[in-house]
Order: structure tokens, then sequence, then C-alpha cells
């Protein structure tokens, strides 16, 4: 009996270590932008913050901005101070996957200029068109929106529409903040976590007999 506790004790901490590890990178990522350096406007997030590739995302410290009496969507889109992303221009904007994938649950979104902006958020996977949602934003208070994007690995961003609120012509900047994702574990995290179950089953088996 002391024999196979020893024998199965071993096996148990392997899979204990692969459970934790493999729920760890499970676990959801709010990025914030809050950590970025950002004077009242800055033109780009540069690629690998958070482990993902930017392209024309902006980063602007909204405090700042409303300090030196600018008080548009970049302030009323704030939820975390006091930084806030934005598409520069009002162009469209990619966020991609450097090496994982990644589903993308969640952020909150506000027009900086026009109210009633729409905003067309895309999720790829290698090239394929797989989510398209279309949603409304208001200029004076972010929402949140729930997407649950599964696996992809570019999301594509393309604001139109609405009407100025901030500026005598329309323009077609999106704040956005607390975006949420959760990136998907490597193959090679599942296949040990599978050889880990398999190895210790036949020891439960074993000791159930």
């Amino acid at each position: 009996m002391q024999k196979e506790r020893k024998l199965l004790a071993l096996p148990l901490a392997c899979l204990t270590v692969l459970t934790v590890y493999a729920t760890s990178v499970h676990s959801e990522t709010v990025i914030t932008f809050d950590d970025l350096s950002a004077p009242p406007r800055d033109p780009f997030i540069p690629t690998g913050y958070q482990g993902l590739s930017w392209s024309n995302f902006g980063e602007a410290n909204a405090i700042l901005r409303y300090n030196i009496g600018q008080v548009d969507g970049y302030y009323y889109g704030m939820v975390s101070p006091s930084n806030v992303a934005f598409n520069a221009g009002g162009s469209p904007a990619e966020i991609g996957a450097l090496g994982t994938n990644f589903d993308f649950l969640s952020a909150y979104l506000t027009g900086a200029w026009n109210s009633n902006l729409n905003i067309e958020v895309e999720g790829f996977r290698s090239g394929a068109l797989l989510y398209d949602t279309a949603v409304v934003v208001s200029v004076t208070s972010p929402t949140l929106f729930t997407f649950d994007y599964t696996n992809i690995d570019r999301l594509y961003f393309n604001s139109y529409g609405g009407q100025p609120a901030f500026t005598p012509v329309p323009e077609y900047n999106f704040v956005m903040d607390n975006l949420t994702l959760e990136f998907v574990p490597e193959p090679s995290s599942l296949l040990l976590a599978t050889v880990g179950v398999v190895l210790v089953w036949p020891l439960l088996k074993r000791k159930r007999v």
C-alpha cells in the first residue's frame, strides 16, 4: 500500500503542475493601457505591448487632456485612469497575435468626436473572416460590448457614420479601454496535460481495484 502511494505521488504532482499551468495560460487579460507612458496624445502603441501587434492604434492620457481643457470622447471614454487607446486619424486599426492565438472577449468603446459612431469589428484566423460585428457607441460614456471571438489571430476595427458632437465636421476616431482577451494555450501545453492524464489514469484505476 505504501509503495503504491509513493508511485502515485509523483504523477499526481506532475498532473497538478500541468493543470495549474494550463489554467494560468487560460486566464483572462484585461488591457487597460494605463501602464503606457502617454502624453496627452501619442501616435502609436508599440508592437509587442501585452504580447500583441498593434497597427494604427494610438494611446492618449485622458486626464492630461482634460487638465489642459480638452473635454471630449477621450475623457468620457476612460474606464480606468488614465490612458485610453484610439484609432489614429479615424482610420482602420488592427490588433494581431504574436505567435499565440487569442479569444477576444470584450472591450469598452466610445466615440471620440462623433455621437452614434459605428464601429465594425472583424475577427480573423489564418486570413479567414470568422466574426463580424458592428456596434453603435456613445460619445459621452463608455459602453461595454461582449464579442466572444474565439481562437483568432487578428482583429480589424473600422469606424464610420455618426454625427459631430465636439467638432463642426465628422471625425471617426473611437476610444477603447479595458480590452479583455484570453490567450489560447500552445498545442504543446495541451499535449503535455493530456500525456499527464494518460500516465496517471492507470495508477488511479489500479488503486480503485
